[in-house]
């Protein structure tokens, strides 16, 4: 008996440890950039990323991909805004990865999450990978 309720506190405890892990995550949807830094992301989008995924996030190069909806549905849902921040920071552009700084990066990703919907919110992205991590991206409602 004392062995069943070691395994049966240790369970409830495992679950409540994954539920606070669970909640502790927030979602794109719940506002997780602001309007003020999209509009910077899209003056940078614009110098950096137009000439390859087009000034409409339509690709004008057949190498790149669109970063309109299909990107949220088969590429970044799910994801992090950390995995998705890194990844780009690794690849983009791709003649000169790394070569804008971190606050740059995420305030592109700001200008493509709300040209595809996504809703802005009172408090901007910064470069802290821990706090990326916590954001997961959901694709936008229409």
């Amino acid at each position: 008996m004392h062995k069943s309720v070691i395994t049966a506190s240790l369970a409830l405890l495992v679950g409540a440890y994954f539920a606070n892990a669970q909640q502790a995550k927030r979602t794109t949807s719940s506002g997780v950039f602001t309007a003020e830094q999209a509009k910077k992301g899209e003056t940078a989008y614009q110098a950096s990323c137009a000439g390859c995924h087009g000034t409409d996030l339509r690709s004008t190069d057949s190498e790149a991909p669109d970063l309109t909806e299909g990107i949220f549905q088969f590429g970044w849902s799910g994801k992090s805004v950390a995995e998705t921040f890194e990844q780009i920071r690794r690849t983009m552009p791709v003649d000169n990865p790394r070569s804008l700084d971190g606050q740059t990066y995420l305030d592109i990703l700001a200008f493509i999450f709300q040209f595809n919907g996504v809703p802005s919110g009172n408090q901007k992205l910064e470069p802290n990978l821990a706090a990326l991590q916590q954001i997961v991206i959901e694709t936008p409602k229409k």
